[in-house]
């Protein structure tokens, strides 16, 4: 789901830290491209039946990896670890988790061009969208945001200003059980995922209100790092030979 760091000192420290910028030469001399993710968000990156991370996102990833002639390597990690010390610290050469694009994050690493233009939208429990509405009708109603995401960026910045009642979760899926049980009227989300939603559990999920805030998607990387420029390349072919169309169809593209 698409996020924003909330925190301006865990940026301020974040740049006082020394960055190894993987290469694209380096990445090619061990043979693989590492890939951080965390697998929470379908249908960008999720843990499939057969228990192994698939996605959007991955597939996007095995592209890249697949033009620099190496094999891909993902490593699941949370998203509070993931954005940016992952990538800054060297553990990953790559990471995609529906990463937001934000001035903020840019300042300590490197992005991608967008691949995927999205929105933080809220997500209420099936036949309770008339029940809500925005951005008329959030004061005094419990909302739910995940931590380290652009959805609580906005949220902090829009919905607690106008009333709303905030509860922060680490795990997106908990704030899913709580809209399911009534504990909380909404929870912000990525668009796509509402969609994702509607496709494995009908009826259940909803999206309610206007649109949030409007988003784009980008692979990050280590600053100075070649990869980024690699990527793009691999994201430009992908378009003009309609690979990355049908992976749209594949993952996004609602049947």
């Amino acid at each position: 789901m698409k996020r924003a760091l909330l925190l301006a000192v865990a940026l301020a420290a974040t740049l006082l830290s020394v960055a190894r910028a993987t290469t694209v030469a380096e990445v090619k001399k061990k043979g693989v491209l590492v890939l951080g993710t965390d697998p929470t968000f379908a249908p960008f990156e999720f843990k499939g039946p057969d228990g192994q991370i698939t996605g959007f996102d991955v597939d996007i990833a095995r592209a890249v990896a697949k033009d620099l002639g190496v094999k891909l390597q993902i490593q699941a990690v949370g998203f509070g670890a993931l954005m940016p010390q992952s990538v800054t610290s060297g553990r990953v050469d790559i990471a995609m988790s529906a990463i937001t694009i934000t001035a903020e994050r840019a300042k300590v690493v490197a992005f991608s061009n967008p691949y995927y233009r999205s929105a933080q939208v809220f997500i209420v429990k099936g036949g309770n969208a008339s029940k809500f509405d925005w951005p008329s009708d959030v004061k005094g109603k419990a909302i739910g945001v995940q931590a380290n995401t652009t959805g609580q960026y906005v949220a902090v910045d829009t919905l607690k200003s106008k009333g709303a009642a905030l509860k922060v979760y680490d795990d997106f899926a908990a704030g899913l059980a709580d809209v399911r049980a009534g504990r909380i009227v909404a929870l912000v989300g990525d668009a796509p995922t509402v969609t994702d939603l509607q496709k494995r559990l009908p009826g259940q999920f909803q999206q309610a209100g206007k649109d949030l805030a409007a988003e784009d998607y980008g692979m990050v990387f280590a600053r100075g790092s070649d990869l980024a420029a690699a990527a793009n390349r691999t994201l430009a072919r992908m378009k003009t030979n309609g690979e990355y169309q049908k992976l749209l169809d594949k993952w996004i593209v609602q049947k």
